[in-house]
Parts: structure tokens; sequence; C-alpha cells
């Protein structure tokens, strides 16, 4: 009971001592002596936690709920105000909106005056933010906000209080409280005079300061006809934004005055500059023929030209005619005559000129063609006649004295059937020669023919560590495949036990396994020890069967590991509690792709290419150490072309892989690209929702996956660059384990494993994984 004399403002407060499960439920309040029907009903909540406490056990902390929000009790959730969203309540509706995302309406011309709003308790029942009174009818007295006007704006530095949500700041200033400062973006050194080529991919970056930093969407590019261009990603550091935009091919339209325009919540900037494309340039006359002789064409290649110079440098091509060979060609930089040489004597040759100039696409279109006829050997008189067309090929040859053309034609009958009769001879002299099992060395020296015979070199033996079949105790199956299988051993060697994984095939494996799998052995020999690489501890040979034991990994693969730590699937209150989507810290999950980029260097050194990179071929040993395995399709050659049909890791494989069958260590970067992706997205599946058959049309488009919720600019800057289209543009494998070790240096969270509003995983499919 509270006396009348303490009712202050028309309000009693009645304190309720040692409260606890017991005294939740519905209270009746009513005047001594009045009629029951002025009396009103309450309904008290007891939160089973003490302050700021949740769990089973109430030990642990809740989030900091904003704008009168409630921790709840159970789940350690913010239950957020009828207006307000976000997961601390930190997001203001619009007026008239509620719900989770904002998204739900009231639908009444007065927004929700006049609604009540019951929420899962602890939160129970109020008004809609703007509201207040018994029948929720009352605006907010001026300085209040929030559901039931319980909150105090309190206002910092000129802002405004706004009764739905809150302090409304002026420019400059930022808080629930408009107590942080802003400062205004600025646009730093960028040119104002930007050319490119014509019908190239252009790129084009802004950089901004400012407090807050510019984001991703704050940074754009307008041009005057109101053609808007969003950048393809933004790097920031502590210190400034730089926005990458990029056309994927240049036109005469994108010619004019652009402007740079960056906005934030501090203010405006813009930076005008003006785009100018060029044309490349091209030959408009054939290339002609200065002086020549049986064996060098000397060409003037260029007199005339359209297009837009500097030019940088001249490329005449040249190949014979008749012929199937491809085209040879030679690089010039300021020359007016091109000596073209080691040509065939009394030979036509087509040859074409290409000029370049400065830039990405330089390169203009080839020129019109001339045909060119070296000189024949020993000496003849000539003289030259020549003759040109725009663009018509063009014979520059040589006229001669009629009553001589049946000498040289004797001559030349003479010295083509010499040669014939000379390979003939040589040829079946090599074919009596290999039959008895000798190789032949044939060397041309002034015009004799010296024929050397010698032992065909026979392949060096494969030596590997032996290991004795008694030595090794097999435990358990760690993994299996269609054609092979992995068991967890302990085996004997030099004296000493250890663990190792021991790789056997299964008895109906094809003949393609069984040399890719003696393929991996000798690669695992000449690799050689390094700690980022699953290391040969040896091989065993058992009645016919080869066993091969390598270093045993405890934590298994790195894709599986990677699945294991989403922790938001496999323990959602461990997953709350900590506010993380994984087990995994940003620090290891960049760890690992050092590992891996590390390991990688060391294999391209060696000259290797492994054909096969993805986070299933990498295990994790001991203090998670990430080891590079699987070497059965590994070459030990700088560019290997595939000629045979075989499984393919297609989510994995660059273009000139799946185009041409092309592997490179550049291809290997390519993959480590999609490796860092899968790193980055706890193991999602490379092109989740897409089929093999658009890969190959859609990745020479220009597409690539898109970046990670999580991931860093940087990160995804790195993972773009694996993507190159061009091999010979994406960065070494040393490059990248610099980099990466640098951004382990600089102890920031570059993969971010907080749970943010609305996270999810990146999504996984297992069918899809099998091409």
């Amino acid at each position: 009971m509270t006396p009348i004399a303490d009712v202050q403002n028309r309000t009693a407060v009645l304190d309720l001592m040692k409260v606890d499960a017991n005294s939740a439920g519905i209270y009746s309040v009513s005047y001594v002596g009045d009629s029951a029907l002025y009396s009103a009903w309450i309904r008290l909540i007891v939160r089973e936690c003490p302050k700021n406490k949740w769990g089973s056990e109430c030990d642990k902390e809740c989030p900091e709920c904003l704008n009168g929000g409630v921790c709840h009790d159970k789940d350690g959730d913010c239950v957020c105000p009828p207006g307000f969203m976000g997961m601390h309540c930190e997001t203001a509706c619009r007026e008239g909106m509620f719900g989770r995302n904002c998204q739900e309406s009231c639908k009444s011309e007065n927004g929700c005056q006049g609604l009540s709003f019951c929420l899962t308790d602890p939160y129970g029942c109020s008004c809609a933010s703007g509201w207040q009174g018994d029948r929720c009818r009352k605006p907010c007295l001026e300085g209040m906000y929030g559901a039931d006007c319980l909150l105090s704006c309190n206002c910092k530095n000129k802002g405004k209080c706004n009764r739905f949500n809150g302090c409304q700041c002026p420019t400059g200033w930022r808080g629930q409280y408009c107590e942080k400062s802003d400062r205004a973006p600025e646009i730093l050194d960028m040119a104002s005079n930007l050319e490119g080529n014509l019908n190239s991919s252009h790129k084009i970056t802004c950089s901004a300061t400012g407090h807050p930093l510019p984001s991703h969407m704050s940074i754009e590019l307008r041009k005057l006809d109101s053609t808007v261009l969003k950048a393809s990603h933004t790097t920031m550091d502590s210190k400034k934004s730089t926005a990458h935009f990029e056309i994927p091919r240049l036109s005469a339209e994108h010619n004019g005055l652009w402007e740079c325009r960056v906005s934030t919540n501090g203010g405006q900037d813009s930076f005008k500059f003006t785009l100018t494309v060029k044309e490349p340039p091209y030959p408009t006359t054939a290339p002609k023929l200065l002086s020549r002789s049986s064996k060098q064409l000397v060409v003037k290649p260029v007199e005339t030209y359209a297009g837009d110079s500097p030019i940088i440098s001249t490329k005449v091509l040249y190949k014979p005619v008749d012929t199937e060979d491809s085209w040879s060609s030679i690089i010039v930089y300021g020359s007016d005559q091109i000596t073209l040489s080691n040509l065939k004597p009394s030979t036509r040759y087509h040859v074409r000129v290409q000029l370049t100039r400065p830039g990405d696409g330089g390169e203009g279109p080839l020129g019109p063609e001339a045909i060119m006829e070296t000189d024949c050997p020993g000496t003849c008189c000539f003289s030259y006649q020549q003759g040109f067309s725009s663009y018509i090929p063009t014979t520059q040859q040589v006229g001669r004295p009629m009553a001589k053309d049946h000498q040289l034609l004797w001559a030349v009958v003479g010295s083509v059937a010499v040669t014939c009769v000379t390979i003939l001879l040589a040829l079946l002299i090599l074919f009596y020669i290999r039959k008895s099992g000798e190789e032949t060395i044939l060397q041309f020296n002034s015009g004799t023919l010296t024929l050397t015979r010698r032992p065909k070199p026979s392949p060096e033996p494969l030596t590997y560590p032996i290991l004795e079949w008694e030595d090794i105790k097999f435990e358990d199956v760690i993994g299996e495949g269609n054609f092979g299988q992995v068991i967890r051993a302990m085996v004997k060697k030099d004296g000493i036990k250890m663990s190792a994984a021991i790789k056997m095939l299964k008895e109906f494996a094809s003949e393609n396994d069984h040399r890719d799998f003696a393929g991996e052995l000798e690669v695992l020999c000449k690799l050689g020890q390094h700690p980022n690489i699953i290391n040969l501890i040896g091989a065993c040979e058992n009645r016919g069967y080869l066993y091969i034991a390598i270093e045993y990994a405890p934590y298994g693969n790195l894709l599986d590991f990677l699945r294991k730590s989403r922790v938001l699937e496999t323990d959602p209150a461990f997953a709350k509690e900590h506010g993380t989507a994984s087990t995994l810290t940003s620090q290891q999950l960049l760890q690992f792709a050092a590992d891996v980029a590390t390991g990688m260097h060391y294999l391209s050194d060696k000259q290797f290419i492994h054909r096969d990179l993805a986070a299933r071929n990498v295990l994790v040993g001991e203090s998670l150490v990430a080891k590079i395995a699987d070497f059965g399709l590994s070459r030990g050659e700088e560019v290997y072309v595939k000629k045979t049909m075989g499984r393919l890791p297609v989510r994995w494989m660059a273009i000139e892989s799946l185009n041409y069958s092309v592997y490179t260590t550049k291809s290997d970067v390519w993959s480590f690209g999609v490796l860092l992706w899968e790193i980055v997205s706890l193991g999602g599946t490379p092109y989740c929702g897409m089929t093999c058959a658009e890969l190959y049309e859609k990745l020479p488009q220009g597409y690539r996956m898109e970046q990670p919720r999580n991931c860093d600019d940087e990160v995804y800057e790195l993972m773009r660059q694996c993507w190159r289209d061009r091999p010979y543009e994406r960065p070494p494998f040393s490059q990248i384990s610099v980099q990466l070790n640098r951004m382990q240096e600089a102890r920031k969270a570059y993969v971010n494993m907080a749970l943010f509003e609305n996270f999810t995983y990146a999504g996984i499919d297992a069918t899809a994984e099998e091409a």
C-alpha cells in the first residue's frame, strides 16, 4: 500500500522486496475504497537471472541492449522494443515501422498510435516507439523517445531529439548522443587527366580519407550524362579507403568529363577528371622491302599509320608462304628498319606489322600484308621490282633475264634432289641404328651430315626409403575414396616408431590410377622435406601392391576441419555466448593460407605443378600447421599439357586449364585463390549453385565469385589477383606468401568471425564438389 502523501505527479511507486519466481503474476491496482471499475491490472515479469546475466546457470554476460532492449535470460539475445532492430537494438526503424527487420508496418494514418505490442518475455508489452499512455495515444514529451517514452535523448553538440528514434545529429557528429565527431571526406592524389585504349579493360582508383572512413558503397564514379559506376572492390587501411573501378571495354562513349564522388555521415567531396579514349595505332600501308640476301630481309615496317601516338614498339610478324607454320615475330623500339634473320633461301614470306602505344590494350590491329622473297644462295645478279597495294598482299621479288631462266631451274631442281636423297639416306641409317638400341645424333656442319652413335640413356631408377612389411602395424581406416584408401599405422624406421598414414590402392583400381599413384611416390621422393608439405616416410611393396607411408596429420584435411568449425551449426549456445561463427580465429585462418602459400612457393621453386590444389588436398598437422598433400596429379615440369581424359577439379581450375588443358605454376596460383575463398568461407563450395557448363561459359566472360561478407577487402583483392585472365599478371607464390605474412603481423581481423546481423554460412553442395 502506498500512502497518498507518497503519490507524486499522480504516480504511485510500490517497491517489492526479495522478488523471486513466485512473485511473478498479475496484480490489481486501485484506490482503497474506490470502485473496482477504476482499478488497473499489472503483470509482473521476473527474470530467472540477475541483471545482465543469462544462461541455465546465469553465469554468462548479456550483450549491451540499447534503446530499451532487454536481454533474454534463456538465449542471451536482445529483445528489441517495437521500432528498433539489430543485434543490440542499435538501429531505429522509420516512423510507423516495426519488426525484426523493420519490414512490418502499422498501416494507419497515425502510424502506431493506439497500438500495444506484446513481445516475448521478459520484455512484456509496451506502446510503439514514440507513444505512451494507457491506450498508447499520447506522444512523448520533449526530450523523451522510445517505447512508452521511457528513454531520454540527452543530445549533445546541437543534436535534436526525435521521439521515434532518438538523437538526430548535425553534420560532423554521430553516435547515440551525437557525442562522436565526424570529419568530411577528402579525395587524395587523383590525376585530372586519364587515358585508356579503345576496347581495353580500364581500371580507375579513387582514394579518400575522412572520419568515419568511406565504405565500399560510399565512393562512386559519375559521368555528366548521369552514368554511374560502382566500385568492383574497396581496400581500406587505417588512413584511407581506395575504391577500385573497372570499365570492361572502353568505347568512345566513355570519353569526357567524369567525377569521383564520396559521401559519408561527415559530408561529401568530389573530384572531376577527364577520361580520353585513345585508338591503338595500325599501319595503313604494307611493310617495304629495303634489301635482302639468301637468309635475311631488311624491312621498313611503317610508312603511314592511323590511330593515336606515341608508338612505343613495332612488331613484325612473318612466316613462309604455303605452310602451316606459326608466325614468328620480332619486336623493336624506335627503329626505322628491321632485319629478319635466319630465313630460308629462295622462300617467299608473309610479312605484317603491329604497332603498340602505351597502356593496357595498346596493341593495334595488324596492318596490310606484304609477300617478300629471300635471295637464292650463291652469286646471282638481281634487280628489284616492287609494287604495293593498300590492303592486298603484295609480292616483292626479283625480275630475272629470260635467257637464264633454264639455268636457274636446273640449279633449283638439282639442289632439291640432292637434299631429298641426303635426308632419305639419313632416315634409313637412323632406322637401322634405332633397332640396335643406340641413339643417333645428327649434325649439319658446312653442308656436311655427320652421324654419331651412342647408347640410349636409361631412365634413372627411382630410389626411395624402404620400409619392411613387418615394421608396419595397421590400425584403422582414416580415409577412403573410389579407388584407394588411407590407413593409420605405426611404422618403424631406423629403429624409431612413429605414427604414419599409409596410402594404398584398392584391387580394382585402373591402370591410370596405378600410374598416378606411382607418380605421386616419385614426386614425394624428388620434393624432399619441407614443413608445409606432407613428407614421405617410406614405401613398401608386398605381394605386388605398393604402400606409401607419409606423415600422419592428426586433424585431417583442411576442408573438413573448416566445416567442423562452423560452431553456429554444431553448438549454437557456444556461438551466441562468445559471439562467434567459428571456433577458429582470423589469425588461424590466415595462417592456414600463409602455410599453403609457403609450401607452394617451395613447389614452384622445384618447378613442380600441383594441378589439384584445394582445401581437401591440404592436411592439418601438429600445432595446426597446414601441409600440402595429394601429389597424384603433380608434374615436375614448367608447363604441362594434359592429353588424356580423366577426372577434373573443374571448380578449382584456371581458365587456360579449362579451355586448353594447359597447367603451369600460374594455374596453381588461380587454384590458390579458390582455396583462399574456401578458407574465408569456412569450407563453402566454390560457385555453389552453378554447373560446370556455366563455369566454362561465364569465367572467360569475366565472372568471378563475390566477396564473402566476412572477408576484408585486402584479402578479396588478393583472390581477384589470383583470378586474373592473363596468367602472367597473377602474383607469384613468393609475393603471396609475403603479403599473407604481412597481414599476420598487422594483427587485424582480416576474416571477421563475429556474429553480425543476418550472418549465414556459404553454401555446401557435396555433389558439385565431385566435379
